[in-house]
Formats: C-alpha cells, sequence, structure tokens
C-alpha cells in the first residue's frame, strides 16, 4: 500500500489565510473515493481535554473581575519538623544524660515529649537556642534503663520529628508554651490566550468531495472542517495551559515577560505546578500505588464527596494494569473465576481484562483517566524515551488528582475573567462571512477578507493542593 508523504505545503497555507489557491491546491487531484467520509489517522479529537471537562463541562467555575485570585488556607494542627544537621556522636540518650539536635524550625516546646522516625520518645528539656537559621533543642530519652540510646540511624539530616504531648511532675511544675497553625494566603493568576485566523474569497461557501465530521455534524463544506480544526487547536492550548502553565511573577510580584508594547504578560500556574507533592518511580508496583495514595490521601478526611482520579498516559495505563496483574500472581492463594481475564475454550481462547480503578484499603477509590497530552502533546514529543517500550516517559506520568467536594464546593475548579470566559469575533471584510457570523451589510473593512479571533483568560485551580500527588517515572 502506497501512503503519499503529505508535504507542509499541501496540509498548511503558508500565508495563513484560506483562498481558492490554497483549496485547490489541497483538494487538486480527484480519483475514485473508496469512502466518502474522511478518514482520520490520529482518531477523533473531542475527548483530548480532561481538565476542560471536569471544570468547564461539569460547570465546576467561578468567574474574577481582575486577573488575580486568592483564597486562606491552613495547615494540619500537628506538622513535622526537619533534622536540619545529623547528630554527631555515638550513643546519644545512654545513661539518662542530655544530647542536643539542630532543626530547621522552632515548633517545639520545652516539656513535650517527640517522635523520633522510628518512634523513641525524647524529650526536651530546655528553651530552644537560635542557632543562625535553625533552633538547637536539648533532649533527654524516655527510657527504663541506663543501657537504652537512640540509634543514630534515627538522627540524620532529613528524617521528620513531631510533638505529642507534655508530661510534668506531678505538682511544682511550671508552664510551657503552645504552637497554633496560622492561616495562609494562597495567591494566583489566570492566563489570558488568543488565537486567530483568516480567510480570503468565498472559501466559506466551497464544498469538498468528501463529507467530514466536525462539531456541527456530518458537512462537505470545506470552512466547516476547517474551523473545527482551529477551534480544536484552541482547546487543546487551552488544555495545555491548565497542565502545563508556569506562574511567571517574581518575588516582588513583578512579571519580566512583556509584549511589544511593554504591558505585562501573566502566565498562571497550571496543575502540575500547583501540587506540591512530588515522588518517582521506575517500575511500578502495588506497594507504590499504596504509599503515593496514603500519603495523598492523608489531608482529605473532611471531604463530603471523595473522589480520586489519576490521570496518566497510555504508558502509565499499562503500567498500573501491569502492577495489579503482577500484586494477583503474587497471592498464589487467590483464585479468580473463569471468564474474569481469560474467555473461550480449547484453541479459541481469548485474554481480556484491564484494571482502571484501584479502590485502597482506607476506602478510597481512584479512576483512571488517559490524558492524550501525556503522549503525543509538545512536552511528550521532547522528552525522553522509556528505554524498554519507547514511549515517552511523559505518557508514564500519573497524577494522582484530589476531585473531592470540600464544604460543599469541588476542589477542581476552573476561574474565569469575568466577560472573557470565552470571546469569538470577526473582524468582517467584504467577503462572505461563516453562517453563523451573518445577519447584517455591516462590514470593518473593504478588502476581500475576513479573520476570527478567539481569546479565553482562565485557569485551573486546585484549592487543596496538599492532597494530590505527581508521580513521574525516570527509568533510564
Amino acid at each position: 500500500m502506497a501512503i503519499f508523504k503529505l508535504t507542509p505545503d499541501v496540509i498548511w497555507n503558508e500565508q495563513g489565510k484560506t483562498n481558492d489557491n490554497s483549496l485547490q491546491r489541497q483538494l487538486l487531484l480527484k480519483p475514485e473515493k473508496l469512502t466518502p467520509v474522511l478518514t482520520y489517522l490520529m482518531g477523533q479529537e473531542d475527548e483530548r481535554f480532561p481538565l476542560s471537562f471536569l471544570t468547564e463541562g461539569m460547570q465546576n467555575t467561578m468567574e474574577i473581575e481582575g486577573n488575580e485570585y486568592e483564597y486562606s488556607i491552613i495547615g494540619r494542627l500537628y506538622s513535622p519538623v526537619m533534622l536540619a544537621e545529623s547528630f554527631v556522636g555515638t550513643t546519644p540518650g545512654i545513661g539518662f544524660t542530655p544530647f542536643k539536635l539542630i532543626f530547621s524550625e522552632r515548633r517545639f516546646a520545652r516539656d513535650y515529649i517527640i517522635f523520633t522516625p522510628s518512634g523513641y520518645q525524647i524529650r526536651v528539656t530546655e528553651d530552644p537556642m537560635q542557632r543562625g537559621t535553625n533552633w538547637e533543642y536539648t533532649f533527654v530519652l524516655n527510657a527504663t534503663n541506663a543501657s537504652e540510646f537512640v540509634p543514630t540511624s534515627e538522627l540524620v539530616a532529613g528524617n521528620l520529628f513531631s510533638q505529642a504531648f507534655a508530661p510534668v511532675a506531678s505538682y511544682g511544675s511550671t508552664g510551657n508554651e503552645s504552637f497554633a497553625a496560622a492561616p495562609g494566603l494562597v495567591r494566583g493568576q489566570i492566563t489570558t490566550i488568543r488565537k486567530s485566523f483568516a480567510w480570503e474569497g468565498n472559501a466559506v461557501e466551497r464544498t469538498m468531495t468528501m463529507q467530514v465530521q466536525t462539531d456541527k455534524g456530518t458537512s462537505n463544506y470545506w470552512w466547516d472542517f476547517e474551523e473545527y480544526q482551529h477551534m480544536i487547536h484552541f482547546k487543546l492550548e487551552c488544555e495545555m495551559l491548565y497542565w502545563y502553565g508556569k506562574d511567571n511573577r517574581d518575588d516582588r510580584g513583578i512579571i519580566t515577560l512583556k509584549d511589544k508594547n511593554g504591558v505585562a504578560i501573566p502566565i498562571g500556574d497550571g496543575l502540575l505546578e500547583q501540587i506540591t507533592n512530588k515522588d518517582t518511580y521506575g517500575i511500578l508496583t502495588t506497594q507504590k500505588v499504596k504509599q503515593v495514595v496514603r500519603d495523598a490521601l492523608y489531608g482529605m478526611s473532611d471531604a463530603s464527596k471523595k473522589s480520586i482520579t489519576l490521570f496518566t498516559g497510555v504508558g502509565g495505563c499499562e503500567e498500573f494494569d501491569n502492577a495489579m496483574k503482577d500484586d494477583l500472581a503474587a497471592r498464589t492463594y487467590i483464585k479468580l473465576d473463569a471468564g474474569k481475564f481469560v474467555y473461550g475454550t480449547g484453541r479459541n481462547l481469548e485474554l481480556s481484562g484491564f484494571f482502571t480503578t484501584y479502590q485502597h484499603i482506607d476506602g478510597h477509590t481512584i479512576t483512571i483517566k488517559r490524558v492524550n497530552l501525556f503522549d503525543d502533546g509538545p512536552k511528550a514529543l521532547a522528552s525522553a524515551k522509556h528505554p524498554i517500550t519507547g514511549l515517552p516517559l511523559e505518557s508514564y506520568r500519573m497524577v494522582f488528582v484530589d476531585t473531592s467536594t470540600y464544604n460543599g464546593k469541588p476542589n477542581l475548579i476552573m476561574v474565569n475573567k469575568k466577560g472573557r470566559a470565552m470571546i469569538r469575533r470577526v473582524v468582517a471584510g467584504i467577503n462572505e462571512l461563516p453562517a453563523d457570523f451573518k445577519g447584517n451589510d455591516f462590514r470593518a473593512s473593504d478588502k476581500d477578507a475576513s479573520s476570527i479571533h478567539l481569546l479565553k483568560a482562565s485557569g485551573v485551580v486546585l484549592r487543596r493542593f496538599n492532597t494530590s500527588i505527581d508521580l513521574q517515572c525516570n527509568l533510564s
């Protein structure tokens, strides 16, 4: 079978306008048609916008007046503190002797019992002393005999310690202090993006020898098909913004990216930048899934409608399915009834069945949703390749997103600028306009050419950003 190479001048009009010449080039040869309907080599494009669907499509939106938004947050009442410097010594706490540790924050109070990573209980004996940007604490081990001590492996920089309770003598004790979790403020900004396309003459009325499927149904009008392509492209560009956008304000709130008139170009964070929990994997296992899911869902106990969506590419779908099936194969005490994965009898067997959901032991159900951008979007095309499958590593990205409801409001929403959620306008010349723009004889130009302009000012917001996790494959 011969497949003719479609050169750039056949597909695209280098002048950026559709006219008689460009139509003639693209539809010049007219051999016998095997089918009257256009064959889409890459499949239909109408299911490539999962974030747009879960926010705007489900009417989970809100409007703001300006370009910036903010909302208040508060963290956990009990927060672990990272050890800033490793302990230098051999047997800390042996013989009930005090020892010192350096922490990055002043979050522990005198008299309190502190838990080490493995559960050793050490007590703060004095108020901490500041050492540069860190804090030095003095501890004693809560022990029953003088031979007990804390292993130095517990006291390595980066380990987390947490505060429990403050035991004191039964009489004569003095008061200590408490720490409260103060609210913080999250500030973000939305992005304004545009797309324009133009045509000359009566291109909107020209027909083709084939039928195409558009958002308006089946049509043989070239313009219906071209406008459909432009709209799909614009929606894809919006979807890319919602995933990969990166805030461009500096610490002072200044934006250095400017247009040719010196006006700032604000870009807001996409979903991936908003997720604070990051992790990596090589070959996925069910144990890894359990770990990352538990880490991500730890803070969603107050959700009124719990929902977790796992966004991933085709590589991630396969990796997830393999992990689930490997776990089943390893659990030899589990017997699957016939018809679960293998169908048929004798020489006519069919292997089927794929895992698309996961029920965590904590009761949360994770639903998998494929993101086409992870497979063939700009980031995926530039991504390193998976050493086994050759797929882009981006295709193996797994983004566990908390799509629950809190206080009656969805966690994942779209924010639109008032009056600019979607603008579609035509700059009309004397030539023919598409049917949905017709209705008057007024024109903006005497040129035999017109153009359509799309503009959208929006962004997606993950209100509770610490209950999601971005898991990336780092296999090389």
